[in-house]
């Protein structure tokens, strides 16, 4: 009886030590929930969000690893993983679009906690709360309505940010297994994010974690990874007869990617016969000797592997005739096209894309401000670096295939986070100022 009070007692001190943040978490629920039944349980793109659905329903059915139809080692196992499991629960017909809705809605708002979290680590509630209702932009309440990789991702992203930040201030080795497992969930939804280790390694250090057991965690996160990649690497190979470690079908967004930019080559000007075609016969000729590339799986591997082949030949011409377009297409042009873009392609609660758009450029001003004040103030940089190191590693890889809107929109999650931790350096820098003045007129 004593111990039930106590627990209710420590249950109503959170509730209004926190009731703000519960309200805003609600409230970020409850509108997301409001854009679905405004665009409707069902509402797809009729894209990848379809297929990733119908993926999951098949394999819930067979046990089959598919996307667009047929076996696949196209995308990561996750999204056809899950997908599955809530299928094999609750059906394959319109309860189990409501269930994706709302999983995807409170993956969604769980994200946003985490921000919340994540800056919590070093600044206070305030700032937290700044960062959490930036989640009320009406492209993030979009994008958790569509079954898409971008929701559980960000969600692990977010997730993986705070437990490495947690691991730099407390050195506490629960946080390392929490972000290993973040890890993993991640790579399950895109294979990209394998290199974060390399900037959790980094920031590490900057923060003067142990060596040491930073190397004996860098050891077990490759068994670990071992352990998936062997696995699914046999996979792949009983199916395709070559090694994938991870997935295949990165050509066709490379390919994409080369009609980008400026002073690319034209396909009139290129031998495609000779450099593609020919050269795509000679690779995959095993398939053609043995009859497989009839196959509807084998037959979409080698087209997409084949756009992977046109897509470095274009590459090399490109570089070839015009090696400073090349540059700044890459470098450049196309990681700001991404920065700058928008996931948003339909309308919620009637807020027009544009007004998106001033607002993505008032946060990146933001996140400019907060940067120039962490720099004057020689505070929290190794975070800061952490975040734009996250943050531009991927843009950049990403540039390096196709700039698109949808691939950057998790990474914007990192900008909330730091304008979150940015605007209390610059509050203690107006403090600080303050301070002087009064100091000056005494």
């Amino acid at each position: 009886m004593t111990m039930s009070i106590k627990s209710r007692n420590k249950i109503t001190e959170f509730i209004k030590e926190n009731k703000i943040v519960i309200l805003i978490m609600i409230s970020l629920f409850l509108i997301r929930a409001l854009a679905m039944a405004d665009l409707g349980v069902k509402y797809s793109l009729n894209s990848d969000d379809l297929s990733y659905v119908l993926s999951g329903i098949e394999f819930q059915k067979t046990g089959t690893i598919t996307m667009h139809g047929v076996i696949s080692a196209q995308i990561m196992p996750g999204m056809t993983i899950l997908i599955g499991i809530l299928s094999f629960i609750f059906g394959d017909g319109n309860l189990l679009w409501l269930v994706l809705k709302l999983v995807w809605i409170t993956m969604g708002c769980i994200t946003a906690f985490l921000a919340y979290k994540c800056v919590r680590v070093f600044a206070p509630k305030w700032c937290g709360v700044i960062t959490l209702l930036l989640f009320f932009s009406p492209d993030f309440i979009w994008m958790d309505n569509l079954i898409l990789t971008e929701t559980p991702f960000t969600l692990c992203l977010v997730g993986m940010i705070y437990s490495t930040l947690m691991m730099g201030k407390t050195q506490e080795k629960k946080y390392f297994w929490i972000c290993l497992s973040m890890y993993m969930f991640a790579l399950m939804f895109k294979a990209n994010i394998g290199i974060y280790p390399v900037f959790a390694f980094i920031y590490l250090i900057l923060v003067g974690y142990d060596f040491k057991t930073l190397i004996k965690q860098g050891v077990i996160i490759g068994i670990v990874l071992l352990c998936f990649i062997i696995p699914w690497s046999i996979r792949n190979y009983k199916i395709y007869n070559t090694f994938i470690p991870l997935t295949y079908g990165a050509g066709n967004p490379k390919l994409l990617g080369t009609y980008q930019g400026i002073g690319y080559p034209s396909d009139e000007e290129l031998d495609y016969k000779t450099n593609v075609d020919d050269v795509a016969k000679e690779k995959f000729k095993k398939y053609y000797d043995n009859g497989s590339s009839e196959k509807p799986y084998i037959k979409r591997y080698i087209s997409l592997e084949t756009d992977g082949i046109k897509a470095k030949y274009r590459q090399s011409e490109w570089w070839k005739s015009n090696p400073i377009s090349f540059i700044l297409s890459y470098l450049i042009l196309k990681p700001l096209d991404m920065m700058k873009s928008v996931f948003y392609w339909n309308e919620v609660f009637s807020i027009n894309k544009l007004i998106l758009q001033i607002t993505n450029s008032i946060n990146w001003i933001a996140c400019i401000l907060c940067l120039y004040t962490g720099i004057i103030l020689k505070r929290r940089l190794a975070e800061m670096f952490l975040l734009i190191s996250v943050y531009l590693g991927n843009i950049l890889i990403y540039a390096t295939t196709f700039s698109f809107d949808r691939y950057a929109a998790p990474f914007t999650t990192l900008r909330f986070i730091f304008i979150g931790i940015g605007i209390y350096l610059v509050y203690q820098l107006y403090d600080l100022v303050k301070c002087n003045k009064r100091n000056l007129f005494r």
